[in-house]
């Protein structure tokens, strides 16, 4: 892979054209005053990292109460009809 050059004017100017060079030629050398000042590149994207799925039952399961027996229904319900 090459490298190609621009000044800064050229930078200034017309960045499109530097843009172009950039993604052409992977890296761009910036002269100042005929001398390389700055290096151009393209950023490579961060691999994005899945994260694992949460496990449903298992957060179901915790959060579920156990079945109520028919005995402590009865009560609950007896009690909350009180003396009627």
């Amino acid at each position: 892979m090459s490298t190609a050059t621009v000044s800064i004017r050229e930078l200034r100017t017309d960045f499109r054209s530097v843009k172009r060079k950039v993604e052409e030629f992977g890296r761009v050398t910036i002269t100042d005053n005929g001398h390389p000042a700055y290096v151009m590149e393209p950023v490579a994207p961060k691999p994005r990292k899945r994260k694992p799925l949460p496990d449903y039952m298992a957060r179901l399961k915790a959060q579920r109460a156990e079945p109520m027996s028919i005995e402590a229904a009865q009560a609950i319900h007896d009690f909350n009809r009180g003396d009627r």
